[in-house]
């Protein structure tokens, strides 16, 4: 990883505690050092951007590179050298949208404007308060969305061939007790029930008004 910025050590601890080895590369001594001390890693003062810096830290057999430096000129470069030693997951922040189509042209999935990402997740979060997660897709014409079944909801009890959402709308799974089912047709929704749903942007209010009463 190169980088340890806020969002590179949010990253950090969640890949730490997963169980997964990491190698931080930062240009800042201090950095480094908070990062031995806080967390389970391995940390290289140097800069990323260089070819032998990479390969020292084991870049060669890592199974991804990640940068999440605010200067999408050093992330480019990274991911080029990486792209270059062979890894396979390439994964970069990208700071102006702009750029992103140079991070993709060499096999790279980018994190477009995570600050914009993050105020556009507390816009959808404000606007439709019952939805706890969700992911929007094709630019906006779909998301994916989790919402949790409450006891006015007109869903209860009933199956999902009872619905009947049309094409336009599916329900791909329910969280249930910290069950995850894959639902079929004859599944029956209870309340409490944490139910992902697939669906065009069309329908996500008549959804939610199914799902929440």
């Amino acid at each position: 990883m190169a980088g340890a910025g806020r969002i590179g050590e949010s990253l950090i601890k969640i890949a730490t505690e997963r169980g997964h080895n990491v190698v931080v590369i930062d240009k800042k001594e201090e950095k480094c050092n908070e990062m031995t001390d806080n967390y389970d890693v391995i940390a290289m003062c140097g800069d990323s951007t260089i070819k032998s810096v990479l390969e020292e830290s084991g870049a060669r057999r890592a199974d991804a590179l990640v940068t999440t430096t605010r200067d999408d000129a050093v992330n480019l470069l990274t991911i080029l050298v990486g792209n270059e030693l062979g890894i396979k997951s390439l994964v970069s922040l990208v700071s102006q949208p702009e750029h992103a189509p140079m991070f993709k042209r060499i096999g790279a999935n980018v994190m477009e404007n995570p600050a914009s990402a993050v105020a556009e997740y507390l816009y959808r979060v404000i606007q439709r308060p019952s939805i706890r997660d969700f992911m929007s897709i094709g630019g906006g014409e779909a998301e994916i969305f989790e919402i949790v079944v409450t006891s006015n909801a007109v869903v209860v009890g009933k199956t999902l061939d009872d619905l009947n959402l049309s094409y336009d709308a599916l329900i791909v799974a329910i969280t249930r007790d910290d069950t995850i089912i894959i639902p079929r047709g004859n599944t029956t929704i209870r309340v409490g029930d944490v139910v992902t749903v697939f669906a065009l942007a069309r329908r996500i209010e008549e959804i939610t008004k199914l799902f929440t009463g």
